[in-house]
């Protein structure tokens, strides 16, 4: 089925979202490793810019037949171009920051919900990513392999940005207990879900992880995700 049926089918009950590669994730940073991209930054910065505005049309192309095609919202992952690759705030905001906004504003244009992917660090460019009109925020993944302080971030941003994931992967859902979960779920609920704007999520996709810690994440979801959030 085409995605304007996928999306009528699905109504109410969730959201479909299509998903797009920015232009250095499976795109430019196939061909031309970032490493070696941050070194010729300095070395050969117009080089540098040109790769990525050609994979960016493409992207721009991609994006816009799908629009077309039906999609309500565009799920743009970003997380070759994430601090936690090795990209400082500064030269994101030079090199990536301007595609964010093309992209976004290309999907806001068709009335449709710009969904941003990073699963690393992102605390210094949660201001700009807010300015670039991002709709939802993806993972903001905590600490030690992120650096989101959810309260912070809430604070920033969430007012205007829709906060999504923060439940660690690793550390939470595959090495902990049952218990850890809840505690860990009821508290990222708490912070961030007073006055809407948080959808509880992990820091990446699930997998690998035992049975009985994936049942309890979704239980500990139901449990206190209901309002009013005490």
């Amino acid at each position: 089925p085409g995605i304007g049926e996928i999306t009528k089918k699905v109504g109410e009950r969730g959201l479909v979202a299509v998903g797009v590669c920015c232009a250095l994730d499976h795109k430019a940073g196939a061909l031309y490793s970032p490493n070696k991209m941050m070194e010729d930054y300095y070395l050969n910065r117009d080089f540098v810019v040109e790769l990525l505005r050609m994979f960016h049309e493409y992207t721009m192309a991609e994006t816009k037949a799908y629009l077309e095609s039906g999609a309500e919202a565009i799920h743009g992952s970003w997380y070759w171009a994430s601090l936690s690759v090795g990209w400082s705030p500064r030269i994101y905001k030079d090199l990536f920051v301007p595609l964010i906004k093309e992209h976004v504003r290309l999907v806001h244009n068709y009335g449709a919900i710009y969904h941003f992917y990073d699963d690393g660090k992102c605390m210094p460019i949660l201001d700009v990513l807010k300015e670039a009109g991002i709709d939802i925020i993806d993972t903001l993944t905590p600490p030690p392999m992120g650096d989101v302080n959810l309260a912070e971030a809430k604070r920033r941003i969430g007012d205007d940005v829709c906060l999504k994931g923060h439940i660690d992967l690793y550390h939470v859902i595959r090495k902990g207990t049952p218990d850890l979960i809840r505690d860990t779920v009821r508290e990222a609920i708490r912070t961030a879900g007073p006055g809407g704007g948080f959808l509880l999520g992990t820091s990446d996709s699930i997998r690998a992880a035992p049975v009985n810690n994936v049942s309890a994440y979704f239980k500990a979801g139901r449990d206190f995700g209901r309002y009013p959030i005490s």
